[in-house]
């Protein structure tokens, strides 16, 4: 799959009191085959949704009954398996309320903003710079826990069984164990290695007290 197709798979939120604009927004993004686009009529919606499964972006009207943007943009950012999501805001106020919106918008942790009426070029193109990130952000993600599982092979010797360490030396596994945990050590015998080696060596050993 290419990367257009992975961005137009990914899973978007709107949410908006008018009935109208979600109408718009649905027809812009079945337009440009965007195939994951659910829609929300409030914010609680919204905060519902996201509860049970987590987007890949939001797009949030401000001015909402009940719950406006703004309190669904803190909820979103203040809950830690949240608060990575972007989050695109959308309003439609004007002149100097427009400024306020943008600033505030963007103090709460809004990663863009988008007016009304939709410009649909901008509007998709918006989208897809926030999916684009998004996506880099999982792909950066995943790429840490590989090297975090990396970090946690450890080279052994086939034959004797010791460790390479972090230094490139050569040394037994009780010692590099010692050396990186708190684990103690006390040394016993397992039941196959007494069959292998401690009941011969006993065995020769009375077999050489009779001798002499």
């Amino acid at each position: 799959m290419g990367n257009r197709e992975n961005l137009l798979s990914m899973k978007i939120y709107v949410a908006d009191d008018d009935r109208l604009n979600l109408k718009i927004l649905k027809r812009n993004f079945k337009d440009n085959h965007f195939i994951d686009v659910t829609q929300f009529i409030s914010g609680k919606d919204l905060v519902a949704g996201i509860e049970h499964e987590i987007p890949d972006l939001v797009l949030l009207d401000i001015l909402m009954p009940d719950m406006d943007g703004y309190e669904v943009l803190e909820r979103i950012k203040d809950y830690p398996a949240w608060n990575h999501v972007p989050v695109i805001m959308i309003t439609g106020v004007s002149g100097a309320d427009e400024l306020d919106a943008l600033q505030k918008s963007f103090e709460k942790g809004a990663m863009d903003y988008i007016t009304k009426p939709y410009r649909q070029t901008e509007l998709i193109l918006r989208v897809k710079s926030a999916l684009t990130l998004e996506r880099q952000r999982k792909e950066l993600q995943t790429a840490l826990a590989t090297v975090k599982r990396l970090e946690n092979l450890l080279p052994i010797c086939s034959y004797c069984k010791k460790i390479r360490n972090d230094s490139d030396y050569w040394e037994d596994v009780e010692v590099y164990i010692t050396e990186h945990t708190d684990t103690m050590f006390s040394h016993s015998i397992c039941p196959s290695c007494y069959e292998e080696h401690v009941k011969p060596q006993l065995k020769q050993s009375i077999e050489e007290n009779r001798k002499k």
